[in-house]
């Protein structure tokens, strides 16, 4: 049995920021371009022509060259686009070349750790998260996606951690009580584990994943009639994963 722990994906597409005073000045010409290429991209996106987005962004960065954060946040939209397409290896390329430019980018570095760890790249997507907090340390994102690797390392003790510091600092956070959830019941105390995932429903009823791992944890505990009632409610949300969870129930039944 699987418990379904996910990393944040990267969000909507940046607009190009305006640089800081430590960088040069690029032409008002090349400004322009970029934030006409900037449209371009997006358009591009919206109609799924995304090889045709990237070019847009990969352009930007080689005019742009003036303005290095310019050029690394078209960069970090490259990335997002090749995460969106599974890409993982052209993502993180993307990533560390956004990085090479603007090594201050927090959002970068959690990108590059989400892609890493992607790739099964653990312990390096670990210390990108690990960077992306030491930058920004209100990045919930990069500290819920710390816990999410730790969970993967098998080092449950740290996430467990993690997860309880998030609880503290940001008690609205639906995916630290779904992800404090699964470590408790991955470390065989799936009881503990179920207020916690009742509290990530009551934050966020409208995500399945959270309905599939409350119902494996009520496996853990021999609750078979209990994980089938979350199987139910998770129907209305995604068909196709309330399907395999009932694959999952039956082989746990035999």
């Amino acid at each position: 049995m699987k418990l379904r722990i996910k990393l944040i994906a990267p969000g909507a597409l940046l607009l190009l920021c305006a640089f800081a005073p430590t960088f040069a000045q690029p032409s008002g010409d090349a400004v322009k371009e970029s934030q006409r290429l900037t449209r371009v991209a997006q358009v591009a996106e919206q109609q799924n022509r995304y090889d045709d987005a990237i070019k847009a962004y990969q352009t930007i960065a080689v005019i742009a060259k003036g303005s290095p954060r310019i050029a690394a946040a078209a960069l970090l939209n490259a990335g997002n686009i090749y995460m969106s397409l599974a890409k993982f290896d052209s993502a993180a390329a993307a990533y560390r070349d956004s990085l090479a430019l603007d090594s201050n980018s927090a959002a970068a570095q959690n990108n590059l750790g989400e892609a890493l760890g992607e790739l099964k790249q653990y312990p390096r997507a670990l210390e990108a998260f690990q960077r992306a907090v030491a930058l920004d340390g209100g990045l919930v994102k990069a500290r819920y996606n710390m816990g999410v690797t730790y969970d993967r390392l098998g080092q449950l003790k740290y996430a467990e951690f993690i997860y309880k510091i998030l609880i503290r600092d940001h008690p609205d956070f639906p995916l630290a009580y779904d992800g404090m959830a699964v470590t408790l019941s991955k470390s065989g105390r799936g009881r503990e584990a179920i207020p916690f995932h009742q509290k990530a429903i009551s934050l966020n009823p409208k995500d399945p994943s959270f309905y599939y791992n409350f119902a494996v944890s009520y496996m853990v505990l021999g609750e078979v009639k209990q994980a089938q009632e979350q199987q139910q409610k998770l129907r209305t949300l995604d068909p196709a994963m309330a399907e395999h969870l009932g694959s999952v129930i039956a082989r746990h039944q035999r």
